[in-house]
């Protein structure tokens, strides 16, 4: 393990830098958009600024003055708070009849399972941190993980939001197998959920439309395709700033950005983005990596999935590896809610990374040295 010197400022300034990216590019994809709304070319532009700043500001108080040993702590009540909002946004859809493309996902103005999905990891990481030298058993690795996992699947099926169920899967999977949980009773527990998941996504209309889609049968097949082609209009140069969506591409601004910015920056643009995000991704591993605790690490690495699943889901999506799914880039799209809570995310990870914090956190001594994976 490395000794840490500080915060990580590779980590921030790299996370500055794709919001700096993501302004410049919600304004080049929503100009086409803003035009056809009746808006003036500025609107989503000056929205989208005004979600950026406090999500900065978030970023590095949470980063200097919030120790992430409350997390542990705290976990489960931020957890019952955020299912108690999904489950009133989605009492609201089937009351008032009103949902958002077929989901009923937002209540005061915010998508709340964003931030289970947070929730859900600081849980995770602290049950996994509490096991010690139990990790292997049955209780450990399946009954305790899986209860507030559950909780966020039956949350998840009911708005409904089979992608983010997908990568939360993801997710809690990860870790348990990097907390060195029992690889035969996850594979026993993935075995079954296989056929369960496939066959609730195909008993589903609007799942199983964009399913066919993609597989070029019967179905929902356009978004991807134009999506597609607006990342190809850009070709190695690309098409030029604001030019690749004009047209087609309704709403680039959010789900679609990444190929909105290979469209108008081509091959340059679109790499220097996974680039950002590579080095994002090997930063939060290192902060894991690096952490004195337990929690710190587990909670370190998770968050960084998060964000990784995001990123993964959403570019795969404008390139054709996926279903058309609303997944956001993180730090890029347009969008509060993610802004907000990958903010959160990361503003957790500079603390981790912060030598001075976490000190006072408690953890069962563990007889085997070698208890992460992460090591």
């Amino acid at each position: 393990m490395e000794q840490q010197k500080g915060m990580n400022k590779l980590l921030l300034i790299v996370v500055l830098l794709l919001i700096c990216i993501g302004v410049l590019a919600v304004y080049s994809s929503s100009i086409d958009f803003a035009r056809f709304k009746g808006f003036s070319t500025e609107k989503y532009l000056i929205l989208h600024i005004r979600k950026v700043i406090p999500a900065i500001i978030i970023t590095l108080i949470i980063a200097r003055f919030v120790d992430y040993g409350h997390y542990k702590y705290l976990s489960r009540i931020g957890f019952f708070v955020f299912f108690a909002l999904c489950i009133a946004g989605v009492v609201k859809g089937y009351i008032t009849g009103v949902d958002t493309k077929g989901a009923n996902r937002w209540i005061l103005g915010i998508q709340p399972s964003e931030f289970l999905k947070m929730c859900l990891v600081m849980w995770l990481a602290a049950r996994l941190s509490e096991a010690g030298n139990n990790i292997k058993t049955l209780t450990c690795s399946i009954l305790q993980p899986g209860i507030p996992y559950l909780l966020m699947a039956f949350v998840l099926v009911l708005q409904p939001n089979y992608s983010m169920l997908i990568m939360v899967s993801f997710i809690t999977v990860s870790m348990l197998l990097t907390a060195g949980a029992n690889i035969k009773y996850i594979a026993r527990v993935v075995l079954v959920s296989i056929p369960i998941g496939l066959a609730t996504l195909l008993s589903v209309p609007h799942t199983r439309k964009r399913i066919l889609g993609f597989f070029n049968e019967e179905g929902d097949n356009m978004q991807r395709e134009m999506a597609m082609q607006c990342l190809g209009k850009g070709g190695f140069t690309g098409a030029g700033f604001g030019q690749s969506t004009q047209g087609f591409l309704p709403e680039a601004h959010k789900d679609a950005i990444y190929s909105a910015v290979g469209g108008d920056f081509g091959f340059p643009g679109a790499f220097i983005i996974l680039m950002l995000y590579a080095i994002l991704i090997s930063q939060g591993i290192k902060v894991a990596r690096n952490s004195p605790t337990r929690f710190g690490k587990y909670l370190a690495f998770g968050l960084t999935l998060v964000i990784f699943s995001n990123v993964a889901v959403h570019v795969c999506v404008c390139i054709g590896l996926f279903p058309v799914t609303g997944q956001p880039l993180p730090f890029i799209s347009y969008g509060g809610t993610n802004m907000i809570s990958s903010a959160a995310a990361v503003g957790i990870l500079l603390n981790i990374s912060r030598p001075q914090s976490g000190k006072y956190i408690k953890e069962p001594f563990v007889t085997n040295p070698n208890y992460s994976h992460i090591n």
